[in-house]
């Protein structure tokens, strides 16, 4: 997407006020009744939209140049005060959480391992998942979609990046133990109780975590995954990693590694369920490029256009990581709104991505809005799939090559159809990974 193809920037913009607020409670009922209902109408009102979420006040950037603004200034907008410490306490001061006196520091250490020459390694484990994947499948078995693929993308993840195994046992409880402790950290932001199982959760979140970095450390011999790479690291006054800080980045890179693409993948099978012309053409590509249904590998990639459009248009409908929270570190202006220091601004890539001045129709899947000549077009700071600026997810070729490979290797092999019986593929509530609640497929063979 390139930024010259967009309008000017106006010199002035539309701020509003949301209106129906409830005394205390403001807006937060009509978020936790109806999360992407209200985050999608955001934009009707303003530039700049003012929500209150119990006592938090927040203003919502909408348009283009306000992001831009807020996702290129890590220093000024953000993430430190009350809110993202509660958030530290369940997932460490990683890479993905830390403020930005942190943040360059931990990101110089663990760029290097995301290098192309690093993610041909890392595909090789994606390939050999998918394929396990696919093969373990019956003709006409209904499968509960996401814990499925969360399954299988923490066996990738713990694999290429950790150099360890993840058996069903393992990836289901950390399944668990994270959708409980940051469903309750959240519910804790909004003032909420966390809910029962929260400290059981973050307790085995911390000790499953624990045990991987002191197997890793205790076997640390011929492995050249990225845990390898950074219990090796030295920083410029040659220290090395603490234990403390690699259980910070374990549990960031077992979170952005897994939960996140299982919800794209989880979202896009669904999609393509509803649109079988879409389907078949995907279909046509896959059996094209991988004939005979065999995994889709690193160097059939670039092959596969069609389905990369695929997947980014699943993001941009249901981005994983829906919102973002900043907070102001000085008074700045925002679009013409004075800032006060202490600020909070929440960054949502779904009311950009559903907005229709940013994206004709927005609620259609159309993958070929992301033809080259079309996507082209669009402005660059609209689409936030894996966030954007100096805090772009450090990750985010991989998780594109893993989504693709793994989608790539269950469709060459299986026709997705929707399941008889009741299903609800709304987003779960207050969860911080936008994910269907519950949806089941029928996989038939081809």
């Amino acid at each position: 997407m390139s930024s010259s193809a967009r309008d000017p920037a106006p010199t002035t913009y539309s701020h509003a006020t949301l209106p129906g607020a409830l005394p205390v409670l403001g807006h937060l009922p009509a978020l936790v009744r109806d999360p992407t209902g209200f985050l999608g109408r955001l934009s009707r009102y303003g530039d700049l939209v003012e929500v209150r979420l119990g006592p938090n006040r927040m203003v919502v950037p909408c348009h283009p140049e306000l992001l831009r603004q807020v996702y290129a200034d890590d220093r000024t907008f953000d993430k430190d005060g009350a809110i993202h410490r509660r958030f530290r306490r369940v997932l460490g001061n990683g890479l993905a959480t830390c403020a930005h006196a942190d943040h360059r520091r931990q990101r110089r250490l663990l760029q290097p391992e995301f290098r192309p020459e690093r993610l041909a390694g890392y595909a090789a484990v994606m390939t050999r998942e998918a394929a396990q994947l696919a093969a373990s499948w019956r003709d006409g078995e209904v499968v509960e979609v996401f814990p499925a693929c969360y399954r299988f993308t923490l066996r990738v993840v713990a694999r290429s990046l950790l150099g360890t195994e993840a058996p069903d046992a393992l990836a289901d409880r950390l399944q668990h133990a994270f959708e409980t402790a940051l469903a309750g950290a959240l519910r804790r932001v909004l003032m909420l109780p966390a809910g029962p199982g929260y400290h059981a959760a973050v307790r085995t979140l911390r000790r499953t975590v624990a045990e991987l970095v002191r197997d890793r450390r205790a076997d640390n011999t011929g492995h050249t995954d990225l845990l390898a790479g950074l219990l090796a690291a030295r920083d410029e006054d040659g220290s090395t990693l603490s234990d403390a800080e690699l259980h910070d980045q374990v549990v960031t890179l077992l979170l952005a590694g897994s939960e996140t693409t299982a919800s794209q993948l989880s979202w896009t099978l669904r999609l393509l369920t509803m649109h079988p012309q879409v389907l078949s053409a995907l279909q046509a590509e896959l059996d094209a490029v991988l004939p005979g249904g065999r995994p889709a590998e690193w160097a059939d990639l670039p092959f596969l256009p069609r389905t990369a459009r695929v997947l980014t248009e699943a993001l941009r409908l249901h981005p994983p990581g829906w919102v973002l929270l900043r907070t102001c570190t000085r008074e700045t202006d925002l679009g013409g709104r004075i800032l006060p220091r202490g600020s909070q601004v929440l960054l949502s890539s779904y009311v950009a991505h559903h907005n229709p001045s940013i994206f004709a129709e927005p609620a259609r899947f159309d993958p070929d809005r992301w033809l080259p000549e079309r996507a082209a077009a669009l402005p660059r700071w609209g689409f936030a799939g894996f966030a954007n600026g100096p805090r772009q997810c450090v990750g985010a070729d991989y998780a594109r090559a893993e989504a693709a490979i793994a989608l790539a290797t269950v469709l060459g092999r299986w026709q997705p159809v929707a399941a008889p019986g009741p299903a609800d593929a709304r987003p779960v509530r207050l969860a911080t990974v936008l994910r269907p609640h519950r949806l089941r497929l029928r996989m038939l063979s081809r």
